[in-house]
């Protein structure tokens, strides 16, 4: 029963309710005037304007789909607002009025207090974001060259040094600023040098044998994994703040979006897309 009053739908059911008793001991409507809503050409044309005034270059479609989205979130939240009276004697923007309820969904969300089971569930099922750092021993010859040819190279290295393990590296690597032999480093150590995705992929390596080639940003790695260290996953006590933080995070997003899914359904959502515009996916919006 615990569980099933901490689900995000619960919570905007919850919500809803509250809100919708507000209004009534407002005796206003929670909806004020039309439910219709009509994204027009100049409101599309507005917030290209807009975007390209901050960016420098038109959106991308993924960006533009954000962007009529948080248009239509903000029309809908600010008219709820409206309706409960929320700009009464106060002399604030739209943007804030739809802030405003916006708190009051997070604030109603944060009166439920996760359990102790729900913290270790959600470290467990989000281990790879708490875990400590790995340690690696690992060797590598280096080639200046991401082409074809290098990559012919580097698979050449690999074959060769696999068939005769204990032979002088020297001839076989190109100059390189970092060093090619690591007796003992952390991963966070390798990010700061290589970027996240290098210390991920030698974490996935097999140890004591030659592989590759690896993909950095200096160029292409032949690697043989000496010793691994995986990290280890810490106790709640250890990180309980930051995975009360992260778990209340994603339970407020969880429950403010399906707060904003139940009010969009009373509303009918028409847009008129500029000539020569295919027409975007849009929750709400009638085709």
């Amino acid at each position: 029963m615990k569980s099933f009053l901490r689900e995000p739908l619960v919570h905007f059911l919850a919500l809803g309710a509250l809100l919708f008793a507000i209004g009534i001991l407002r005796g206003e409507p929670a909806t004020p005037g039309s439910s219709r809503i009509a994204i027009t050409e100049g409101h599309i044309d507005r917030l290209l304007e807009g975007f390209r005034m901050t960016w420098n270059r038109p959106p991308t479609e993924a960006e533009f789909r954000g962007l009529i989205e948080e248009h239509l979130k903000e029309e809908v939240l600010y008219r709820e607002a409206l309706g409960m009276g929320l700009d009464q004697d106060d002399q604030i923007i739209r943007r804030r009025l739809r802030q405003k309820l916006e708190f009051m969904t997070a604030d109603f969300v944060g009166t439920i207090e996760p359990t102790e089971e729900e913290l270790e569930t959600y470290l467990a099922e989000h281990a790879e974001r708490y875990r400590g750092d790995g340690r690696l021993r690992f060797i590598q010859v280096f080639i200046n060259d991401t082409g074809p040819e290098g990559i012919a190279r580097a698979d050449r290295i690999v074959a060769s040094l696999r068939d005769e393990p204990d032979q002088d590296l020297t001839p076989l690597t190109d100059a390189f600023l970092h060093p090619l032999v690591y007796p003992d480093v952390a991963e966070q150590a390798l990010r700061s040098i290589y970027g996240p995705q290098v210390p991920e992929t030698l974490m996935e390596q097999p140890v004591g044998e030659w592989s590759g080639p690896l993909l950095s940003p200096f160029g292409l790695h032949v690697v043989r994994i000496d010793a691994r260290q995986d990290g280890e996953l810490p106790s709640l006590d250890a990180v309980r703040p930051e995975v009360y933080r992260d778990l209340m995070f994603e339970r407020t997003n969880e429950a403010e979006q399906a707060y904003f899914d139940g009010l969009l359904e009373q509303y009918t959502v028409t847009v008129e897309w500029p000539e020569g515009m295919d027409p975007v996916e849009l929750p709400g919006v009638a085709r």
